[in-house]
């Protein structure tokens, strides 16, 4: 029975950007003759594997049907299909740009996955200012660990913060060294509570699990 291609599902783009990615947008002068997925060694091994299927699939705009084939992640290069496709159609290049493609995506998804948007939100309640931050380096300018160190930076820490990156907020030793000397919170021109928000993001550290960074392990009281 032959799959259902639902229009409203296709990736327009998607040749487009394979072609970017490729330098080159003649695998789209396919007709689907065949020459291919007869000559290729992989297809001999395994009849699913089909070069020919997978071309059609992505000139269509089937995206995921596409990234999910093995043939893209199996096709060998042998270049037996480029020799013998009447268009010229090298799709071993195609299928490297496709994997590239797909491995630029899931960084991409990784990486939105990092946001934590209800970490922001539990320390806003805690910290109602914490917004009115435009990241000036005014905190920055007058911190004495920042003056001991350039890398503890309470405008950055702020700015993670702010962006949701729970992760890196709380692996940032800026939060544990804070001495909450209040000259941030004199020098802030927005009013934002610098050492309130340290207090808070140790506090949701701590309940999460989490504890000094290795390299601060001195600072943890021992018996």
């Amino acid at each position: 029975m032959a799959e259902e291609i639902i229009l409203h599902q296709l990736d327009t783009e998607f040749k487009e950007r394979i072609a970017a990615r490729f330098g080159d947008n003649t695998f789209m002068n396919c007709f689907a003759c065949g020459g291919c997925t007869a000559s290729c060694p992989v297809r001999r091994l395994e009849e699913k594997y089909n070069p020919r299927r997978l071309i059609r699939m992505a000139i269509l705009g089937m995206k995921e049907e596409v990234y999910k084939s093995e043939f893209v992640w199996l096709c060998s290069y042998h270049s037996t299909c480029l020799n013998r496709c009447p268009q010229g159609v090298n799709i071993g290049e195609v299928c490297n740009a496709v994997v590239k493609i797909r491995e630029q995506e899931k960084a991409a998804v990784e990486e939105v996955k990092k946001i934590d948007r209800e970490f922001r939100r539990q320390v806003l309640e805690a910290v109602p200012g914490l917004s009115a931050c435009f990241i000036c380096g005014s905190c920055t300018a007058v911190c004495p660990e920042a003056l001991l160190d350039p890398a503890k930076d309470p405008r950055k820490f702020i700015r993670k913060v702010n962006l949701g990156l729970k992760a890196e907020a709380f692996a940032d030793e800026f939060k544990d060294i804070c001495a909450i000397h209040f000259r941030c919170d004199s020098r802030c021109p927005q009013g934002v509570s610098i050492s309130r928000i340290m207090q808070v993001i140790r506090e949701l550290a701590i309940a999460d699990g989490y504890s000094y960074p290795e390299s601060l392990q001195m600072l943890e009281k021992r018996e």
